[in-house]
């Protein structure tokens, strides 16, 4: 059942939160398929053929480009930009290769010269590149396509350097929320009078209901991916919805400039406690957890291995169009309160851009964006772009909604969601409450914490991963341990 999503307007309200914003928005590669190779999308026929520059000669590498094991629909939206792009530019050669950004895999190959010439880190990183001079500068290119004035301050704070010169672009942002399979809600029997998930609206309930679904289907309640670096995350929005905010945040920069990480709070250790209750307690976890990373914890959603996941609006195609769960069978809900209030977790991912880059393939960067949508102004090969993106989406089975925008414009952005409900395919009463509490006032917007955000959650992944596998692990000692060794970098790396 198709609604439309006029009311909502958390598009302009958003673009300014999202300055201080940062997350992990590293997607999986999904798994080969069966599908046929399709034709890109009609909505491409619209953008122009003529020629913008003859004169432009360089090839760049297209670190966005999707995996070869995506779907057959998006394949063909990319090779369609490809093609416009061939006329537009006819002497620019564009060389797919879908890059898998991580810090350390970049930065590798940013000294060693093979970095892409795009990429789309997390927002947590562009500072560090710039200041170690492993991102390229695309000042003027973005001043020759106009949009420089589409930048609010602070976008030019968090991707330029201290005299202005900008290294990236914002892509899109989101928020952290939760993931629902609807079909194992039904089977639980935690449905409305109206067709609903019963969703869990706190986070005692989240156990409580996660108990009620793995008593009567069999499956985890959740699915908490506690690999790598992913467990150390999700733990700090917990914490924060326990009341590791202000004065108990997980770090705290003293008025003399140093800075301090706080584990052993109160807020902090119940957080903790709460997360180990629900493997030993309430018994509602993925068996699998510590070595469940994103992807898996998709996967186990859209296969139907678990009923909930703590995931955002920028992913919400992985356990469908992914995975196989249709959208009618999937909701996007908002993060659970605590004890403490509601806090979710926005960030968002950029494009930037390798170290090398020259001025001539930095310009036909800029086209390429155009062409596929991403700048923030309108022409008819802007709005076929967004047209097309929209159509790949509802081709290959994920939820078309409307996005958290990056970008201060108006127009453009009223544009998009007019283009998103005419591609609409689902029933927004499934993800009504999610946007909604973005401006109504139910829920706090916040950013990742402050510094060395990734190391701190490899810290804490540890811990997360002690209380999950042994009963009798002491919260507060753990939590002890990893803020003995946090602070340790700490004051190697930035108290000096």
């Amino acid at each position: 059942m198709k609604r439309h999503i006029g009311s909502l307007a958390i598009l302009v309200v958003l673009c300014m939160l999202l300055a201080a914003c940062s997350g992990n928005t590293a997607g999986p590669t999904v798994e080969p398929t069966d599908e046929p190779i399709v034709t890109p999308p009609a909505e491409l026929a619209a953008q122009s053929d003529e020629v913008v520059d003859a004169d432009l000669t360089c090839t760049i590498t297209l670190g966005n480009w999707p995996a070869d094991t995506a779907p057959a629909a998006e394949l063909a939206l990319f090779e369609g930009y490809k093609a416009t792009m061939a006329k537009q530019y006819p002497n620019v050669t564009l060389v797919p290769s879908y890059y898998s950004y991580t810090l350390s895999n970049y930065i590798s190959a940013a000294k060693g010269g093979t970095a892409p010439s795009i990429f789309q880190p997390p927002f947590t990183d562009p500072q560090l590149l710039i200041s170690q001079g492993l991102a390229g500068d695309v000042t003027d290119a973005l001043a020759e396509f106009g949009v420089l004035e589409k930048f609010s301050p602070a976008f030019i704070e968090l991707l330029g350097d201290e005299n202005g010169r900008i290294y990236g672009l914002p892509r899109e942002g989101y928020v952290l929320g939760m993931h629902i399979n609807i079909n194992l809600f039904e089977e639980a029997g935690l449905m409305t009078e109206d067709g609903l998930p019963m969703y869990p609206t706190t986070l005692q309930e989240l156990a409580e209901y996660g108990q009620i679904i793995k008593q009567k289907t069999g499956k985890a309640g959740l699915v908490f991916p506690a690999s790598e670096t992913y467990g150390g995350w999700l733990y700090t929005n917990i914490a924060w919805n326990f009341g590791a905010v202000g004065e108990n945040a997980l770090e705290v920069q003293q008025e003399d400039g140093r800075w301090v990480c706080n584990f052993t709070s109160d807020a902090a250790v119940a957080a903790m406690e709460y997360i180990k209750s629900l493997r030993w307690e309430y018994d509602i976890l993925n068996a699998d957890a510590t070595t469940t990373d994103w992807a898996g914890a998709h996967s186990a959603l859209g296969t139907g291995e678990a009923a909930m996941n703590f995931a955002a609006d920028d992913s919400v195609d992985q356990p469908t169009a992914g995975k196989g769960l249709p959208v009618d069978k999937f909701a996007l809900v908002p993060f659970p309160a605590g004890p403490a209030g509601a806090y979710a977790l926005t960030g968002g991912t950029c494009y930037m851009f390798a170290p090398n880059l020259t001025r001539d393939q930095a310009v036909a960067l800029m086209g390429y964006l155009k062409i596929i949508g991403k700048l923030p102004f309108l022409d008819d090969d802007i709005v076929a772009g967004m047209r097309a993106d929209y159509a790949a989406k509802r081709e290959r089975g994920a939820p078309v909604l409307p996005p958290i925008t990056a970008w201060n414009d108006e127009a453009y952005n009223a544009k998009k969601l007019e283009i998103v409900n005419e591609y609409s395919n689902v029933d927004m009463r499934l993800y009504n409450d999610f946007f909604d509490s973005l401006t109504d006032g139910t829920i706090s917007l916040k950013g990742e914490e402050p510094v060395f955000a990734q190391q701190l959650y490899r810290e804490l992944t540890s811990i997360v991963q002690r209380v999950i596998t042994r009963e009798d692990a002491d919260v507060y000692k753990g939590l002890e341990q990893a803020q003995q060794s946090f602070q340790e970098y700490l004051d190697d790396e930035i108290n000096k």
